[in-house]
């Protein structure tokens, strides 16, 4: 796996820009269908700490690409999600009235990937002014910067990326509305301690062989970060994932946008857990929308693993009360 991201190191000394047709029009029927889960937990709602469950969906399809989904970003048609082969599942919200629409693309090119390019998206978020996707992957030292349609891309090298190990990769990624972008990784800062985790700072979408500035979060013991979204009003949040033999357990937690800078240990503040058996699962991907009321609300993903038999790939929506501080 080092040969292969040195190898990646050594093809972006040119620039690249790859360009593909349009994608063709949506199906007129969606291979993904929604499953409203509320009605049965509604008469005992799981309890999440300060936060409200307000909506629980399930996602089946009959593409195993479906249950690989890791990173959520909101667009103006609703939510992206990444997924571990290079699936790419663009829906529109399930709570709101009318028909629901989904559609699952790959994220181009996919021959190229074929041929040793990354497909394991781990993260991504969405530039407010261009609408392009910008989208990390495990195991690959560098970030991919897509149009809106997908039809054209940019690789951005970042040979720091290299220094964490295989498989614990830019997990949690997201721009500020500061224009930075933060990336913090799923390994550990140190050996033997399971609560520290890099991060990086980039003054904005980071450039190719752009050097970041350094920083440490610091999680309860064994819990990794899986995503990171900043909230409407400001606030910060990190969702990390905890995994024993009695499966995946998540927790949300809090900062100000103020404590990421050079050099800073960050410690959250946990406002959530999820871990009714009901709806907890292997959460990967986090974003925060405001509301007609202005009320807040976080919603979450899984990444199911291709395995239907133990995990799912559900969606949850979460209440941010005013009595979260």
């Amino acid at each position: 796996m080092r040969a292969f991201k040195l190898a990646l190191l050594i093809l972006a000394l040119v620039p690249v820009t790859w360009v593909r047709e349009p994608l063709p029009p949506p199906p007129s029927v969606s291979i993904v269908h929604r499953v409203d889960l509320m009605p049965g937990l509604r008469k005992s709602l799981p309890q999440t700490g300060e936060l409200t469950l307000d909506g629980a969906w399930q996602f089946v399809s009959n593409t195993r690409r479906l249950a690989t989904l890791s990173g959520l970003a909101q667009t103006d048609g609703g939510f992206v999600a990444v997924g571990d082969r290079g699936g790419i599942l663009r829906f529109s919200r399930p709570d709101r009235p009318g028909p629901w629409r989904a559609r699952l693309d790959r994220l181009a090119p996919f021959e190229s990937r074929e041929q040793g390019f990354p497909i394991d998206a781990e993260s991504v978020f969405v530039e407010p002014a261009t609408g392009k996707l910008v989208v990390g992957y495990e195991d690959a030292p560098m970030l991919e910067r897509f149009s809106p349609d997908l039809s054209r891309g940019d690789k951005i090298m970042l040979p720091v990326l290299a220094e964490w190990p295989e498989n614990q990769g830019p997990e949690a990624m997201t721009r500020l509305a500061d224009g930075r972008t933060v990336i913090v990784g799923e390994t550990y800062s140190r050996w033997f301690d399971l609560t520290r985790h890099p991060c990086l700072i980039f003054p904005g979408v980071p450039r190719s062989f752009e050097a970041p500035a350094r920083a440490e979060f610091i999680l309860p013991s064994g819990y990794r970060p899986s995503e990171m979204a900043q909230m409407p009003d400001g606030r910060m949040l990190m969702l990390g994932r905890y995994f024993s033999v009695g499966g995946f357990r998540s927790i949300i937690l809090m900062f100000a946008p103020q404590d990421v800078r050079p050099g800073a240990v960050i410690t959250p503040r946990v406002i959530a857990r999820i871990d009714d058996p009901r709806i907890r699962d292997n959460f990967e991907g986090m974003t925060v929308t405001r509301e007609a009321d202005g009320s807040q609300m976080i919603w979450l993903i899984s990444d199911g693993n291709e395995m239907v038999w133990a995990q799912r790939t559900l969606l949850l929506k979460l209440r941010v009360g005013p009595e979260v501080r």
